[in-house]
């Protein structure tokens, strides 16, 4: 789908304060790191939902560190506003979205340099936000490797030769800026995280506008990439974009079981959360209309969840139920197309989704 991503600020912080007091009344604080990954659609691409999900799970259990961050802006499409990414060569996109002989990891989109030598510079933290920092690593592919040597912050690689492989680097950040540099191949970059030394939560969180369970799933590297992160809560916001699209029930459960099969073989001991997606409007006739297919999606993510002995969040019902797009847009909180939400709306159910994640943490974590 076709939409505008929204600037990332989380100086909105502040303004929910009365309500996020009113669903944390204690503070708990995790004694090891307890890691999240949330993947989605174009509702978590631009991190103004997962941002204040995070803060708030981070301020209560503790902030071991940002976690995924990918150099959008080099990608040349719109993501998170709190890093800065820059480059001194241009790079090939790809989105699991759209056909592509070019890998893609967990992030759902990747960068291919047009060049065999090249560096990337990047700086986090540039929000209202501090995110502590002190180690990361980067998942790439090296493709016609002739010598070539990667180096992140000092720490370095070197290969000899090979027509085209995978690898990890882990590195550390002991300065504002990071930086990375490949020569001897052409280089292609996956997925890069950052973290904390410290105890607490780290959330990843990574959305493709247009994506359905079906992209994820076809891409190969999706269970190469849970296995590096090793998530112990994986949170599912899938859906919109199927309820937009010829409907096929059985085809869409097929779908969904086999990500949950993925993700259960790779991560045994993993809790899964699958998101109810809330109510969409699709305009026909110069009418909004209300898009009946979202209930479909909806009960057989219900019934899929029941099934497997899953957690379910119901994001609607968190919202106000049925009816609750409308009363919303009414609240200034809803985009014009009747599918996505403004920033502040996205802040919104990004708090709803913490107060029900909250109580999960605190019998994780005890």
């Amino acid at each position: 789908m076709n939409f505008s991503l929204l600037k990332y600020n989380l100086s909105f912080i502040f303004s929910f304060s009365l309500f996020a007091f009113l669903i944390h009344p204690f503070v708990f604080k995790a004694q090891e790191n307890y890691t999240i990954l949330h993947i989605g659609d174009s509702h978590l691409q631009p991190n103004n939902l997962s941002g204040m999900t995070r803060y708030h799970l981070q301020k209560d259990f503790g902030n071991a560190g940002r976690g995924l961050i990918f150099p959008y802006s080099l990608a040349q499409t719109n993501g998170p506003k709190d890093f800065v990414f820059k480059s001194t060569i241009t790079w090939t996109s790809s989105w699991i979205t759209k056909p592509s002989a070019q890998a893609i990891g967990l992030t759902g989109i990747s960068i291919k340099s047009k060049a065999k030598v090249g560096k990337i510079t990047w700086v986090t933290g540039k929000d209202s936000l501090d995110y502590p920092a002190q180690k990361g690593f980067v998942f790439y592919e090296i493709e016609g490797c002739l010598n070539c040597k990667v180096s992140v912050n000092g720490s370095t690689r070197a290969y000899t030769t090979a027509h085209k492989f995978t690898d990890t680097l882990s590195f550390s950040i002991n300065q504002d800026t990071s930086l990375l540099e490949f020569s001897g191949g052409t280089f292609t970059l996956l997925d890069l995280a950052e973290h904390a030394k410290k105890p607490g939560i780290v959330y990843h969180s990574t959305g493709v506008a247009g994506a359905t369970f079906k992209s994820y799933n076809d891409n190969p590297n999706f269970s190469q990439g849970l296995s590096i992160l090793r998530p112990d809560l994986v949170i599912v916001s899938l859906g919109t974009n199927e309820s937009v699209k010829k409907w096929d029930s059985l085809a869409f459960q097929k779908e969904v079981n086999f990500m949950l099969d993925r993700i259960i073989q790779t991560l045994p001991k993993a809790k899964i959360v699958l998101v109810l997606p809330n109510e969409n409007y699709l305009k026909v006739n110069g009418t909004f209309v209300y898009n009946s297919r979202t209930d479909n999606v909806r009960s057989v993510l219900e019934y899929i969840a029941t099934a497997r002995q899953l957690q379910c969040y119901d994001q609607q019902k968190a919202m106000g139920g049925k009816g609750c797009m409308l009363e919303w847009q009414k609240q200034g909180l809803v985009n014009e197309d009747h599918i996505h939400f403004l920033r502040k709306g996205y802040h919104k159910q990004g708090l709803l989704l913490a107060s029900f994640l909250k109580p999960l943490l605190q019998e994780e974590l005890k």
